[in-house]
C-alpha cells in the first residue's frame, strides 16, 4: 500500500513538473504551418515563441486531389526547424494537429509520416468536427461569455460551432477555405459567391443565429480585421476582441472581395502572402453575416491551438477567470508582495459597493496590477503602466475594459493631464465620460491604499476604508497610528475630492 502511494506521489510530481515546463502546439493547416510554444500548461498562458510558414499545402487540392508538392516540401523544412527550436526551449511535449487539407488529400497519410519524422512528434489528423470543437474551446478560453457562433476560417475549410453559457455545441465543417474556393471557382470570385450562398442556404438551423455574434478565428480574417482597424483609426491596436458592427463588417468585406490583387497590395497592413486569399475570406465573411443575419463580429486571437491547450487543463483551472488569472500571474512575477492583490481588492471595495459585476471585475484586475510597475523610473511610471496594460496579451477583456484598466493604472501612478500623451488622449476620447471617471476613481483609491503601507499586504489588512454620506474615512488601529503621515492625508484628500466627501482618519 505504501509503495502504491509513493508511486502515485511520484507520478503526480512528474505531471506537475511537465505542466510547469514549456508546452508546444503545431498546427498544420491548408495554408500555413505554425508552432506556438506556451510558457506552461496554464489558464492564461504566455507565448514564448510563435512562428508560421505560409506553405499552401492545400493549394489546387480540389482539382488534383493531392497536397501541393512544393508546399509539402516547404512544410517539412518548417517542421524540422520547429523541432530544433522546441528542443532548445526545453519543450516538455508537442501536440501536433493537421486539419482540412491533410485529412482530405489522397497523399495525406504519406505526408503525416514525413511530418512526424521531421517534427519528432506524433501528428493527429483532426476531423472537421474535432477542428470545430477545438476552435470553439479556444474562443471560450479567451472569451468565456461568448454567445453566438465561432467561425474558424482556414485555407481549406470553415469550421462552425455554436457557443453559449461557456459551452460549445456540435460543430460542422464547410468547404469555404480561400484556397479551396479559389480552386473550385477557377479564380472567379462571382462563381465562389454562388458556391458559398448555395451551401449556406442548406445549412440547418441557421435562423437561430439571428442577432448573434460571429467570433472570427483564422489568419485571413485577422488580416481583414487589421485592415478594417486601420481604416477606422481604432485607438487600440490589438486584434483580440476587436468588435466590428454588422453594417461596417458587411460593407467593408464586400469592398475587399471586389478588389484586385494590385489594389490590395497597395493597402496598409495587407500581408503579401495572403493577398490572393483576402477577397475570398472577405466574401465568406460577408455572405455568412448576411445569410445568418449576425449582428457583429468579434475577433478572437485564440483558436485551435489554444483550444488544444485549454482542453488539457483540469476542470478547476478551466473555470478560472482568464483576466484575473493573467493579472495574478503578472503580479506574482513582478510585484513585491504576492498577497497584495486580494487585500487591495477588499480594501477598495467600499468605494465601489454600488458598481456592477463587470466593473468590480476590473477592480480586482487592477488590484493585482497595482504594484507591477514599481521598478520603473518614478517620472515615467504612469505612462509606462498605461502602455503596458493597454498592450498586455490579456484575454477575457474587451477593448473598453482594457482602456479603463490602462487608465486606472495611469492614475494609480499619479498620472495627470500634463502627463498625457496623444495616445492617452485618444483612449480617453474612446471611452464615455462615466468610464473615464470610474477609471480615475479606481486609480486614485489604489494610490491612496498603497500610500498608507507601501506594498505590505499584511499591514494594509490592519486598516480599512469606509464611506458615509459626508466622509471617506480611513480607520487605523492605535498600534499603527504612526502611519497617518502627511503623504497619506494628501492621497485621502485627493480621493475625497473625487467622491465629493471630506476625508478623515479614525484611530481606534
Amino acid at each position: 500500500m505504501a509503495a502504491a502511494s509513493a508511486e502515485t506521489t511520484r507520478r503526480s510530481s512528474a505531471q506537475q513538473a511537465t505542466n510547469a515546463a514549456p508546452f508546444g502546439v503545431v498546427d498544420i493547416g491548408s495554408n500555413s504551418v505554425r508552432l506556438v510554444v506556451f510558457d506552461r500548461l496554464t489558464r492564461s498562458p504566455i507565448t514564448l515563441f510563435n512562428e508560421k510558414s505560409l506553405c499552401g499545402i492545400g493549394r489546387n487540392m480540389v482539382s488534383t486531389g493531392r497536397l501541393d508538392d512544393a508546399g509539402v516540401e516547404q512544410a517539412i523544412v518548417a517542421l524540422g526547424r520547429f523541432r530544433e527550436i522546441a528542443q532548445a526551449l526545453h519543450v516538455s511535449r508537442i501536440e501536433a494537429v493537421a486539419t482540412a487539407a491533410v485529412r482530405d488529400a489522397q497523399n495525406g497519410n504519406e505526408f503525416v509520416v514525413r511530418a512526424r519524422n521531421a517534427l519528432g512528434s506524433p501528428v493527429k489528423v483532426l476531423s472537421g468536427e474535432d477542428e470545430a470543437r477545438f476552435a470553439a474551446e479556444g474562443v471560450l478560453a479567451a472569451i468565456p461569455d461568448a454567445d453566438g457562433l465561432v467561425g474558424d476560417l482556414g485555407g481549406g475549410s470553415l469550421e462552425i460551432s455554436p457557443v453559449a453559457n461557456g459551452k460549445a455545441a456540435s460543430g460542422l465543417t464547410l468547404p469555404f477555405g480561400p484556397l479551396r474556393l479559389m480552386d473550385i471557382a477557377g479564380g472567379k470570385i462571382d462563381r465562389a459567391r454562388g458556391v458559398v450562398d448555395e451551401a449556406l442556404e442548406e445549412m440547418f438551423g441557421r435562423d437561430k443565429f439571428k442577432g448573434k455574434t460571429l467570433y472570427a478565428v483564422g489568419g485571413v480574417w485577422r488580416n481583414i480585421a487589421r485592415i478594417m482597424m486601420e481604416d477606422a483609426g481604432h485607438p487600440i491596436r490589438i486584434l483580440h476582441h476587436y468588435e466590428i458592427p454588422r453594417e461596417e463588417a458587411v460593407g467593408f468585406a464586400s469592398f475587399l472581395a471586389s478588389q484586385s490583387r494590385k489594389s490590395l497590395e497597395s493597402m496598409a497592413h495587407v500581408t503579401r502572402r495572403r493577398v490572393e486569399a483576402i477577397p475570398y475570406g472577405a466574401l465568406v465573411m460577408e455572405r455568412l453575416m448576411k445569410s445568418l443575419k449576425l449582428d457583429r463580429i468579434v475577433i478572437s486571437a485564440f483558436g485551435v491551438r489554444e483550444g488544444v491547450l485549454f482542453a488539457k487543463l483540469p476542470a478547476d483551472e478551466r473555470s478560472e477567470d482568464p483576466l484575473i488569472a493573467a493579472c495574478r500571474d503578472l503580479a506574482m512575477r513582478l510585484g513585491r508582495d504576492a498577497e497584495l492583490g486580494p487585500v487591495l481588492d477588499r480594501w477598495i471595495a467600499p468605494v465601489f459597493s454600488n458598481a456592477d459585476a463587470s466593473f468590480r471585475r476590473l477592480c480586482s484586475a487592477a488590484s493585482w496590477l497595482a504594484d507591477v510597475e514599481w521598478r520603473g523610473h518614478p517620472d515615467h511610471r504612469a505612462e509606462q503602466a498605461f502602455v503596458e496594460v493597454l498592450n498586455a496579451p490579456f484575454i477575457g477583456i474587451d477593448h473598453p475594459g482594457r482602456a479603463v484598466l490602462a487608465l486606472a493604472l495611469f492614475h494609480r501612478y499619479g498620472g495627470e493631464a500634463a502627463d498625457q500623451t496623444k495616445r492617452i488622449e485618444r483612449i480617453e476620447r474612446f471611452l464615455s465620460s462615466e468610464a473615464r471617471q470610474q477609471a480615475k476613481l479606481l486609480g486614485t483609491v489604489l494610490r491612496a491604499g498603497l500610500s498608507i503601507t507601501g506594498p505590505s499586504a499584511e499591514l494594509l489588512a490592519e486598516t480599512s476604508l469606509r464611506l458615509t454620506n459626508a466622509n471617506v474615512i480611513l480607520t487605523l488601529p492605535k498600534s499603527r497610528q504612526a502611519l497617518a503621515a502627511e503623504s497619506v492625508t494628501k492621497r485621502l484628500d485627493e480621493l475625497g475630492k473625487l467622491l465629493d466627501r471630506q476625508s478623515k482618519i479614525d484611530v481606534r
